[in-house]
């Protein structure tokens, strides 16, 4: 589990908004959904190249549709998120496209 205290400390420093811990609770699960997706196409990475060491480059090279999918879907959700959690998943949707 992500420390709670660090996330919504992140997004304080990008509002001047209250933050419920509900907020920061769905940003957590959201945030490690895609941590797992990432370093599961990252080792998939590093065994094309026959290592069993995930580096910097195989997590920049996760242009992986398991990934945007999943981010998309997230972004589905978001009549139901504050309105932070939705920007943020806006300027992401949008870079993967």
């Amino acid at each position: 589990m992500l420390p709670k205290a660090t996330i919504k400390r992140i997004m304080k420093e990008h509002t001047d908004f209250n933050i419920s811990s509900e907020a920061v609770d769905e940003l957590c699960n959201m945030l490690e959904e895609i941590i797992k997706i990432t370093t599961e196409v990252a080792e998939q990475n590093a065994r094309k190249e026959g290592r069993k060491t995930i580096k910097a480059r195989d997590i920049k090279n996760c242009d992986d549709e398991r990934l945007k999918r999943r981010i998309m879907e997230l972004s589905e959700r978001t009549d139901k998120m504050p309105i932070l959690i939705k920007e943020m998943l806006n300027v992401i949707t949008s870079e993967l496209k």
